[in-house]
């Protein structure tokens, strides 16, 4: 538990202090909290499950972030960023001047 209580808050002096690894908990239920470890040099994530009353801690899954970071729109809704990104660009593009035609109506008076 000592543990969960020292990473309530995740900070760059945190980060520091814990060799470059970013640690943050949230609750999961009211006997469980949710530790999550990111170590950004390696693009590694591990999440635990801790144990309020015992304090025991599980592993509860790492992963390697390099390739899920290249995806640009896994599991997106619409719009996904490729449209979003479309129309961004269809609307940054000049539109083109439109030429009116103007009526003018004949004069009343007559030729010669």
């Amino acid at each position: 538990m000592a543990l969960a209580a020292s990473c309530i808050f995740t900070s760059a002096a945190l980060a520091e202090e814990m060799h470059g690894l970013f640690v943050s908990t949230s609750p999961i239920d009211a006997g469980r909290q949710m530790l999550l470890v990111i170590d950004p040099e390696r693009q590694v994530l591990a999440v635990y499950h801790i144990e309020n009353v015992s304090g025991e801690v599980s592993l509860r899954s790492t992963r390697a972030l390099g390739y899920d970071l290249q995806l640009e729109d896994f599991n997106a809704e619409d719009p996904k960023p490729a449209a979003i990104k479309k129309m961004l660009r269809i609307d940054s593009t000049p539109k083109p001047t439109t030429n009116t035609i103007q009526i003018i109506p004949p004069s009343s008076e007559k030729t010669k």
